[in-house]
């Protein structure tokens, strides 16, 4: 594997870990061409074989020391469930948002209130934007909204997070949060 090769011959080794992505296309794919199914049984499965994946990395960045940074991934997840596990690892393994091994991802709208506290707690997070022509990009932003359609049902939920911050900020005099620490984003 990638990251074996990369021990052996030398080479720093990054990855951008995803949930799930053009699931009902693979499966088609599969049945099309004749191959097995590649896409998890369950969301369950799923979510299993993701934290097996996230474990992995994070043994091998700790194998390789922390000040080294031989290893970086990108946790790059809507899934509030799999950030929360994320960050309990690195908390169980002293990995810290200053060391700069881990970071997370997301489709600039989506999850807003997810990438917030992660920025304000000091993680980075990188949101990023589709471009391109527009019969490419509607049918690609249409599949994230098909497979995220959680995060859209969290809309509301994630209005009234954002309605309450505001109001908690501006009684408490906190318009703006100073993370502690002399963290500073890559």
């Amino acid at each position: 594997i990638d990251v074996e090769l990369s021990r052996r011959q030398g080479f720093y080794f990054g990855a951008k870990l995803v949930r799930g992505a053009y699931m009902e296309q693979e499966r088609l794919r599969a049945k099309t061409l004749g191959y097995e199914d590649p896409v998890n049984p369950s969301y369950q499965a799923t979510t299993e074989m993701y934290e097996r994946c996230l474990d992995f990395f994070m043994a091998n960045i700790l194998e390789s020391g922390l000040k080294n940074k031989r290893y970086a991934i990108m946790v790059a997840s809507h899934n509030e469930d799999t950030v929360r596990y994320t960050i309990k690892k690195m908390q169980e393994l002293d990995i810290t948002p200053e060391d700069r091994v881990i970071c997370f991802g997301q489709l600039y709208g989506m999850s807003d209130q997810v990438s917030f506290n992660l920025g304000q707690s000091g993680y980075s997070v990188y949101k990023y934007v589709p471009y391109g022509p527009i019969d490419e990009v509607i049918p690609y932003l249409s599949r994230r909204a098909l497979e995220n359609h959680g995060v859209l049902a969290n809309s509301k939920k994630e209005r009234k997070l954002l309605a309450t911050e505001v109001l908690r900020r501006l009684a408490t005099g906190q318009i703006f949060h100073r993370p502690v620490g002399t963290y500073r984003p890559i």
